[in-house]
């Protein structure tokens, strides 16, 4: 298998794209356990894509403003389905898979020129099965590997002022598709610190590109009298509200236990093996620098689950695919390579499907999306949930703004504010909830407040906690 990717051949691509092909259809035809996020993602699009709505002031939700885009434009061309979001997501691991292949390439990464990282990326974006659907931070790596070529190529002396423009751009797009992806512009600016003579001025314009991406953003909500409190739940949610666990760190050191130790025996080997000139020294060092920024973007994620492993994979492909190339006995190289693919296939399916009892160990409970006790009375229902239970949107779409219950409740749990009443007032009016599942008990106050509105619903007979709007 290594030997068909040792040429320098682009048309090598076409064999990552097939076998590609080969690891994910199965997966998708013996079934891909949905998750809580990619609900979330989904009903976001539905939102937007169905009326004259506008993100953060009619979705209340801290997914950056082109992913929600994105998610908005699959809603509109092919309508509340997983297919085109694993669709994508496969183009898009393609798509990544050449660039990383092609900076590696150019800049003269490894002794020689081939295809092999193109094939490792490729196997280590299938290590979990959240990397197969459509989540922001494989949308924002696209543009994170297109800072990474223009970075390494400065450190290759090449100084047009373009660079540093188009760089800047391309890690302002990553942030605005997953805003922790903001650390990689912190690791580009000390790259160029460190290994380049760059001049003030230069840095300025990588600054420049950057702010022009988020400016341009923040006109767009602006425009629509939205800026604030798209400032509030994208950025100043970093801080105001708790993060979601859908794995405990203990969780997520288990589940990317195989991952990291193919990286730590490739690095090893890498080290101790290999007889680099000073540029590929470089290039190993700021390759670990990603791996270090990557765990600091985990730290300021709002959700924590395997999907933001992606971070990792650039590097952990790095040091593999140097590892594998720097095996001498083909024989020996095609047994490495294959037990490789054989140890990330096996990780994959192992938490996928709880094989060996493994979910005594690791529970994914948390993440899955499960069923909703109330599928009967919510199914094809816009419907209100108050609460993290996001499940019971399966079925069902979003009625009012809140999504996002660890940003509602900072206004649904203080409705005797008179700006919080009168917002909730007009956000209830605008869109009523034909089911309102309120699992935080906080119906009971609203509606002595706003008695217009209680009227309009009745208490379910079996569950108390679920309110029927009146026919």
């Amino acid at each position: 298998m290594l030997t068909i990717f040792k040429t320098n051949d682009p048309y090598r691509l076409v064999g990552v794209l097939l076998l590609l092909l080969v690891i994910r259809i199965p997966m998708f035809v013996s079934g891909v356990p949905s998750i809580l996020p990619e609900l979330k993602w989904m009903l976001i699009g539905e939102r937007l894509g169905s009326g004259d709505y506008t993100m953060y002031q009619d979705v209340w939700d801290y997914s950056a403003p082109l992913a929600v885009f994105t998610y908005k434009w699959l809603f509109v061309l092919f309508g509340k389905s997983r297919i085109p979001y694993f669709t994508l997501s496969l183009i898009l691991v393609v798509i990544q898979s050449a660039l990383f292949n092609n900076v590696m390439l150019r800049n003269k990464a490894y002794n020689s020129s081939n295809y092999v990282p193109a094939f490792i990326y490729m196997i280590f974006m299938n290590a979990f099965f959240d990397f197969l659907t459509l989540s922001p931070v494989l949308l924002s790596m696209t543009f994170v590997l297109l800072a990474m070529n223009n970075l390494f190529k400065r450190m290759d002396n090449q100084t047009k002022d373009e660079l540093f423009i188009f760089t800047g751009v391309y890690l302002g797009l990553a942030a605005m598709f997953y805003l922790p992806s903001i650390c990689f512009f912190l690791v580009t600016i000390l790259s160029l610190i460190l290994y380049t003579g760059s001049i003030l001025r230069r840095m300025m314009l990588l600054v420049y590109g950057f702010s022009m991406v988020v400016g341009l953003v923040a006109l767009y909500f602006y425009w629509y009298d939205d800026y604030l409190i798209f400032q509030h739940h994208t950025f100043q949610s970093l801080w105001v509200i708790e993060t979601i666990q859908y794995l405990s760190w203990l969780d997520l050191m288990i589940v990317s236990a195989v991952p990291l130790l193919i990286l730590i025996f490739s690095f090893y080997k890498v080290r101790k093996l290999g007889k680099y000139i000073n540029f590929q020294e470089k290039i190993q060092q700021v390759m670990l620098m990603f791996l270090l920024v990557g765990f600091l973007a985990m730290m300021m994620a709002r959700e924590v689950s395997t999907y933001q492993l992606i971070f990792f994979v650039p590097t952990v492909a790095f040091f593999v695919a140097h590892y594998l190339l720097l095996i001498r006995h083909w024989l020996m190289a095609e047994i490495s390579t294959g037990l490789v693919i054989i140890l990330v296939l096996f990780n994959h399916l192992l938490f996928s499907n709880q094989w060996l009892h493994i979910d005594q160990f690791v529970s994914y409970d948390l993440l899955k999306v499960k069923q909703s006790k109330y599928a009967n009375l919510v199914e094809n229902k816009k419907i209100l949930v108050l609460g993290d239970e996001l499940h019971h949107y399966q079925k069902a779409s979003l009625a009012t703004p809140y999504l996002n219950w660890h940003l509602s409740k900072i206004q649904i749990q203080r409705p005797k504010f008179y700006d919080n009443s009168a917002e909730i007032f007009v956000n209830f009016n605008k869109d009523l909830p034909e089911v309102i599942i309120d699992t935080e008990n906080s119906i009971p106050t609203i509606f002595s407040i706003m008695p217009t509105i209680a009227t309009k619903y009745i208490h379910h007979e079996s569950y108390p906690e679920i309110y029927l709007r009146k026919e």
